[in-house]
């Protein structure tokens, strides 16, 4: 059997990797596991500060958790989270690397971008969906200077802007 594989989706807010993230999901074929969608139906689409950054961390837990038991299926996942930082990657390689008894699972990162303004304007329009996970203007700048690029020693699959 060939071993299931990790697709991971690196980008900001509003780049579109919930996008990507469903059209891998659908190629793959990959259970896909979205933070956002996590968020939403534990915790609400506007969530208070100190009720967002524990819910996160923990629905994080609980989708590793999830995609452990499906890799050890055979089933591909595919992980819509961001992994802002070069931390939270090397993390997640670090974690792909434990799995399968210690042999390891393919991790492909996929990078999603776009320029400030259009992630700005998607944001705009998600948060006028139904059940959107909120995110204020004011939010995404906060949350800007937090976000760091794909490095050059990085390797990624594709950019799937």
């Amino acid at each position: 059997m060939t071993p299931a594989s990790i697709h991971a989706l690196h980008g900001f807010l509003g780049s579109g990797k919930t996008t990507a993230a469903r059209r891998l999901e659908q190629q793959l074929p990959a259970l896909r596991y979205s933070s956002d969608e996590w968020m939403v139906q534990l915790f609400g689409p506007d969530p208070p500060e100190e009720v967002f950054r524990p819910g996160l961390a923990r629905g994080s837990t609980l989708i590793r958790l999830q995609a452990e038991r499906v890799l050890s299926l055979g089933v591909n996942v595919v992980l819509d989270e961001g992994y802002w930082t070069r931390a939270s990657r090397d993390e997640l390689r670090s974690w792909a690397a434990s799995l399968n008894g210690g042999l390891g699972v393919p991790l492909y990162l996929y990078a999603v971008t776009v320029p400030e303004a259009e992630a700005r304007a998607r944001i705009e329009r998600r948060n006028r969906e139904p059940g959107a996970l909120f995110v204020s203007q004011a939010t995404f700048s906060a949350f800007l200077p937090l976000f760091e690029p794909l490095q050059p020693d990085e390797s990624f699959r594709a950019d799937l802007s």
